[in-house]
């Protein structure tokens, strides 16, 4: 084909798209989208040139914990939440590059759902990949949109003249290979998410162009979502647990200066041996149990990951209580069995404690 017969073709076919979707909307909302939530997140605080994980989950990242846990619309905010100045501009510069041609081609709402859609796929594959992983950005649902580029040839045959579909196939091949590569090479880059989105949207490039298969979109996605680990129960006891050990640490903090100071004034004379056994009994036991009742309360399942960690710091609590209870006993009584069992109750007391930090250090 000749040069001037080429370009007649390629005029002729841009004003078909033209008539078939006489105004390209998605496309600018999107962009308008993910600028305001980076722009909304930058005025609440959030760091433009990257910030803290939990940041990004309040603003809508896909995890698999709390995604799976029934918030699921976290499938598709997480593709409007960006780390970072250049996270966000080469992703506002790739939809920009793809989405107008794409929206032409296969229409306003039909483009609308291949990008939802591409973005939901490829949470879905970053949450199978990688069960503990925060992934955040369109790039997921920007694959999607190349793969739907892709494969509209495939399925409308003959109405894309020659320079227009090798330009496509050029470019997204580009942008496809070089994203992958880069994120193969780099840390931190969602790969799985990035194929996730390229699967889904190629599918679903196919599947539009026959509506009656519309619904097995539906059906791969649900049962993608199904397949991801419900990891949101270990997960929340994980929370539970580790706000209880906080408030028992602080509890225990509070508890020993106290015993320490009851200590102090005994062996200083100030407080006679039934002042202390009174003492301890009113006061420090009571608040020692409510301190066991309150760690006991946050018990993790028995398959839980720190459920061993849980059980030496629970079997601390008790046994120094324990051991309070027969310091106090023994003022009380002066009977040796008491004594025997303070020493006792102590070094079990200390095992257990030196058994947990050995954990924790792990």
């Amino acid at each position: 084909m000749t040069a001037q017969p080429q370009a007649k073709s390629e005029q002729a076919f841009l004003q078909q798209l033209a008539a078939a979707t006489p105004r390209v909307v998605v496309t600018p909302a999107l962009l308008a989208l993910i600028v305001a939530a980076f722009a909304a997140m930058s005025a609440l605080g959030v760091d433009v040139l990257g910030a803290r994980p939990e940041d990004y989950l309040r603003f809508g990242a896909n995890f698999a914990p709390l995604t799976t846990g029934g918030e699921w619309w976290r499938l598709v905010t997480s593709a409007f939440v960006h780390v970072g100045l250049l996270h966000l501009a080469m992703n506002l510069w790739a939809l920009y590059d793809c989405g107008w041609l794409a929206e032409r081609l296969f229409g306003n709402a039909a483009f609308a759902v291949i990008y939802l859609f591409a973005g939901a796929a490829g949470s879905c594959a970053s949450m199978l990949w990688d069960a503990q992983a925060i992934s955040v950005g369109a790039s997921g649902a920007i694959f999607g949109v190349y793969g739907a580029l892709l494969a509209f040839p495939m399925t409308v045959r003959g109405a894309l003249p020659p320079a227009a579909f090798n330009r496509i196939r050029v470019s997204s091949s580009i942008f496809v290979t070089y994203s992958l590569f880069y994120g193969f090479t780099h840390a931190g880059i969602d790969n799985a998410a990035h194929l996730g989105g390229l699967a889904g949207g190629f599918a679903m490039g196919l599947i539009l162009a026959r509506p009656l298969d519309a619904a097995l979109a539906a059906v791969t996605l649900s049962a993608t979502a199904w397949l991801a680990p419900e990891t949101s129960r270990v997960f929340r006891q994980a929370m539970e647990m580790e706000k209880g050990t906080a408030a028992f640490n602080a509890d225990l903090a509070r508890m020993l200066a106290a015993f320490n100071g009851i200590v102090e004034l005994s062996q200083s004379g100030k407080m006679s041996d039934a002042e202390v056994a009174r003492t301890l009994h009113a006061t420090m036991l009571p608040q020692w149990d409510a301190a066991v009742a309150r760690l006991a309360g946050a018990e993790p399942d028995a398959d839980a990951p720190l459920r061993k960690e849980y059980e030496l710091l629970l079997l601390y609590a008790r046994t120094r209580r324990d051991m309070i209870k027969a310091v106090a006993d023994y003022l009380e009584t002066g009977d040796a069995a008491h004594e025997r069992a303070v020493a006792e109750l102590r070094a079990r007391a200390d095992d257990a404690l030196n058994q947990y930090r050995k954990l924790q250090r792990r």
